[in-house]
Order: C-alpha cells, then sequence, then structure tokens
C-alpha cells in the first residue's frame, strides 16, 4: 500500500469544476494532494518535475484545444497515466483520447461522486503501471530476440566457414594422398616392374616363368588400382586443364563406372578464376551426380555450365528422375544427407547460392551459382550476397534466362514481428527482403525509393497507418502489390486494406505459407 499522498496535477480552466473535484477528493479515506493549474503552459512547466502520480486533463484550455493537449502531456509525462475531462458533447473525442494513450476520461456534465472519482484515478495508475511494466517486458524479449538472432547469424557464419575449412581440408587431403600414390607408391611398383623384366631376360624354370607371371600380373593390377584410386581422389586434370576438362572426364567416368550417361554443356568464359571455386564445383557436382545414380531412377543426367545474368558462374545438374519432396529434405541434414548440406553452407560461405526443384515424379534441378574471379573468400561478403536468398527450397520450373527474386518490403512498428517474418522469408529462395519500415510513413518513403513488387503492410502503425500508407503505395506505384497483414480479423479492417488497396489481407496468426503464397501470387 502507498504511505504518502497520491499526488495529482488537476489541468482544469473552469476553477468551479476544478474546486467540485478537489473537494470530492478531500471527502474520501483515500490521501491526496492536488497542484491544480488552470493552463497548458503551467502543466508544461509542472510535468517537467516529474513528481506526480496521475495527470487530470480538461482537453479545452486557453492555450491548448482538442487532442493536441493530451500529445503534448504525454510527450512531456509519458510513464503517468492521464484522465481526460470533457463535456458531454465531446464524448467522441474522449473516446479518441482513450485510443491514442489516456487511461480514462471523465464528463463533466454527469453526476460525479468521489468514490467513483478515486476508482478512475486508482484503476488509471494501475493499469499505467501494468502498460509499463509490459512495454519493459517487450522491450527485454525484443533485445533478447536480437541478441539471440545475432548469435545464430554468428554460428551460421561460424557453420558455414566451418564446412568451407572442412571441404577445403578434405581437398588438400585428397590431393597429398594422390601425390603420395603417384609419388611413391606408383613408383614403387614401376621399379618393381622393371625388376621383374630383368628377371625374365635371365634363363628359368617354367615354374619360375610362371610366378614371375603372376607376380608381373599383380603388379599390373596394383598400378592400375592405385592410378584410379589418384584419379578418384584429386583428378589431375582439374588442376591442369580446369573445371570445364574435369566435368568432361566425370562424364566420360560416370559412364564407364555407373553405367549412367551425363550430357554436358560448357562455356569457357564460365570457368572460375578461383581454384577453391573449382574444387568445390567439382566435388558438388560429383555429389549430385552420385545422388541422381542412387535415388533419382533415371538413365541420364544433364550438367550445364554457363554465365548467370549476373555474371558469375552458373551449374545446373537435373534429371527427369523420381524427384522428390524438396521442401522437406534440402536444408535438414538428417534428411538430406550430409553431401547436400554441406553443399549449401560451402556455397553460402563462397558467396553463392544453391537452389533446389524438385517435386515427386517431376525430376530434379540443382542450380549452383557462385563468384567466378574471388581471389580470397570474405564470409561479410558472403553474408551480404545471401542475405534474403534461400538455400532450400523448391522453385517454380525456370525457362530462359533466371528468374529475379521477389523483392519484399516489411513495414511494422514491432521490431520482433518484422525479424520473425524475415526468419520465414529469407529461407525461400525466390523471395528477398529489400527493407523494413517501422511505420507508414517510411514505408512509403522506402517504397518510392526501393521500388519493390510487394509490401507487408502492418494497418495499426504511429505515424500513418497502414491504410493511409497502402493508399499512397498503390496509386503511386502501381506495380508494387500491398499484403495488409495484421493482428486483426474483423472483416470491416479487411476490407478497409483492400478498399484502399490491398490485394490481399491476411492475420498474423494465420500459416506463414499463405503468406509465401500470397507473395507468389503476384507472379500470376
Amino acid at each position: 500500500m502507498q504511505s504518502g499522498p497520491i499526488r495529482v496535477l488537476l489541468v482544469e480552466d473552469n476553477v468551479p469544476y476544478a474546486l467540485l473535484l478537489q473537494d470530492h477528493l478531500a471527502r474520501t479515506a483515500e490521501r491526496f494532494e492536488v497542484t491544480h493549474v488552470e493552463s497548458m503552459a503551467e502543466a508544461v512547466r509542472l510535468l517537467q518535475t516529474g513528481v506526480f502520480e496521475a495527470v487530470l486533463l480538461d482537453l479545452s484550455l486557453p492555450d491548448s484545444r482538442g487532442l493536441a493537449t493530451l500529445e503534448q502531456a504525454m510527450t512531456l509525462g509519458a510513464r503517468l497515466p492521464i484522465i481526460v475531462l470533457t463535456g458531454l458533447n465531446d464524448e467522441a473525442v474522449a473516446t479518441e483520447a482513450v485510443r491514442k494513450g489516456a487511461q480514462d476520461f471523465l464528463l463533466k456534465d454527469q453526476r460525479l461522486d468521489g468514490p467513483t472519482l478515486v476508482r478512475t484515478i486508482r484503476y488509471a495508475i494501475e493499469r499505467k503501471r501494468l502498460e509499463t511494466d509490459l512495454m519493459t517486458l517487450n522491450d527485454t524479449l525484443e533485445r533478447r530476440v536480437a541478441e539471440r538472432t545475432e548469435e545464430a547469424r554468428r554460428l551460421s557464419m561460424r557453420l558455414r566457414a566451418l564446412a568451407s575449412e572442412l571441404g577445403q581440408v578434405e581437398q588438400r587431403e585428397r590431393r597429398r594422398l594422390a601425390q603420395v600414390l603417384h609419388d611413391h607408391v606408383q613408383q614403387l611398383i614401376v621399379a618393381a616392374q622393371m625388376r621383374l623384366g630383368i628377371l625374365e631376360k635371365q634363363r628359368l624354370s617354367d615354374a619360375g616363368l610362371a610366378t614371375l607371371k603372376d607376380i608381373h600380373d599383380t603388379l599390373r593390377e596394383a598400378a592400375e588400382a592405385t592410378r584410379s584410386l589418384t584419379v578418384e581422389l584429386s583428378p589431375p586434370i582439374l588442376h591442369d586443364a580446369g573445371l570445364a576438362a574435369a566435368l568432361a572426364w566425370l562424364a566420360r567416368r560416370m559412364e564407364q563406372k555407373n553405367h549412367f550417361a551425363v550430357e554436358l554443356v560448357t562455356d569457357s568464359a564460365a570457368e572460375p578464376a578461383n581454384e577453391d571455386v573449382r574444387l568445390f564445383l567439382f566435388e558438388a557436382v560429383r555429389e549430385l551426380l552420385f545422388n541422381a545414380v542412387k535415388h533419382s531412377r533415371a538413365a541420364k543426367a544433364r550438367v550445364s555450365m554457363n554465365l548467370d545474368r549476373h555474371g558469375r558462374t552458373q551449374i545446373i545438374v537435373e534429371d527427369e528422375g523420381v524427384g522428390f519432396d524438396a521442401g522437406e529434405k534440402i536444408g535438414d541434414p538428417s534428411a538430406a544427407g550430409f553431401g547436400l548440406f554441406s553443399i549449401q553452407q560451402r556455397l553460402a560461405h563462397l558467396g553463392g547460392r544453391v537452389r533446389f526443384s524438385s517435386s515427386p515424379g517431376k525430376g530434379t534441378r540443382v542450380t549452383l551459382q557462385v563468384p567466378r574471379g574471388r581471389g580470397e573468400i570474405k564470409p561479410e561478403a558472403a553474408e551480404r550476397e545471401m542475405q534474403g536468398s534461400a538455400a532450400a527450397s523448391e522453385l517454380p520450373e525456370e525457362s530462359g534466362a533466371e528468374p529475379r527474386p521477389i523483392r519484399v518490403l516489411l513495414a511494422d512498428d514491432h521490431k520482433i514481428v518484422r525479424q520473425g517474418l524475415i526468419g520465414i522469408l529469407q529461407i525461400e529462395p525466390d523471395i528477398e527482403v529489400v527493407g523494413e519500415a517501422a511505420d507508414g510513413q517510411e514505408a512509403v518513403e522506402l517504397a518510392r525509393k526501393l521500388r519493390p513488387d510487394v509490401v507487408i503492410m502492418d494497418v495499426t502503425m504511429p505515424r500513418m497507418t497502414g491504410i493511409e500508407a497502402t493508399k499512397l503505395i498503390s496509386r503511386e506505384l502501381t506495380k508494387t502489390r500491398v499484403i495488409g497483414l495484421s493482428m486483426h480479423a474483423e472483416g470491416d479492417m479487411a476490407q478497409a486494406m483492400r478498399t484502399a488497396g490491398a490485394a490481399a489481407y491476411l492475420t498474423k496468426g494465420g500459416p506463414s505459407e499463405d503468406l509465401i503464397a500470397a507473395i507468389r501470387s503476384r507472379k500470376s
């Protein structure tokens, strides 16, 4: 319980009414310390002292009238509960004041007694306290979410770096073992074969010659095995002649060893300049072809290497096999296998992207894209290039040039909601989040600047509502679609957004698939 008096600032230019209120409070068991002023200027001076616990505010003062009076008081006393005093004919204004942040309102012309006035002040103080606690909790939650998101981003970057480092270590070890086999083991086998040749020229019994033949055959098999293993570990052609030549060798190898035909089309201009990129792409293509052999039930595949419209090396591996559900398997190491998961992470670290397009019975198409002219690979640049793009989802079938991702602008005054939407959308390979706005006015400004394909628009936002922002965007940017997204499930809110120009209206509690489908529907 509060031990001292409740300090109340009474802002009222009607002196008799102010005295009446003070008399009502004085007659109750509660202790109140009321400071009365008759103008907003005096109220402003006193509010800056921060000594009050509640404000009784008349909206019709000599130097301030209407909702502007409330806004000025709320600016100076953000944590104070404000109870609006208004005439009976101003009830609509009073109701709007409550919507804008006042805790309650009292109609001057209605009969008022002390207990009602005390209860109103008490409830207002308690509601404001709870509201302040909730805002503090929300700020704390948003900060923790931001910290966890940043931690997750760092861990993701570290995972990509580790996957890339693991791949590079594997390639170095493969090449080292291949060199050991070539420079030592194979040389020893050749030396042994030469010594056998010398022995064969000596006079030996038929049994001795037969033994030498057996040894010679064994050494020949050993030489062939080590040569084959050397090539499997690290094809010399990849280091000597480049990726295109290595892919041609791989196509022949698949035909010879796996009876799996590979149609290969390459453009020499797409040859990566960076050796790490060449090694990675070769291993990625080999992994994808082995997956096709094991799982697709197809007899052949097609591999193409060219430059995409951004000048990146692009490799497409596709088959007409049984396909799979890309949405369920890709990105989950336990479902997709470590090979595909590793491809995703390593390619992201290199600043590239991978896209899977597959569905049961319709074959599989995997597109790898990576900058070709890199010297040193920088994870920070890779993160920027991967922002808003996905490495694990089904894409619409491509024809001709690579389709441009759907550029999306998010407008919501809650950062935690924007972060959640980014988390949902950034795993979709054909959707790119290009900007965030915290209110309607900022949404309009960013839409004019960024020219997005789609704006996800909250309805209730400061400075400018989502409805007003939708009207402006729909009128000025005819190629930009607005999708309303709000906690309000009422039909009138949805109708208001559609009337303003929104193409669709969804609730925040609905399935994320509905939002993604609404975004993609702009193509239809």
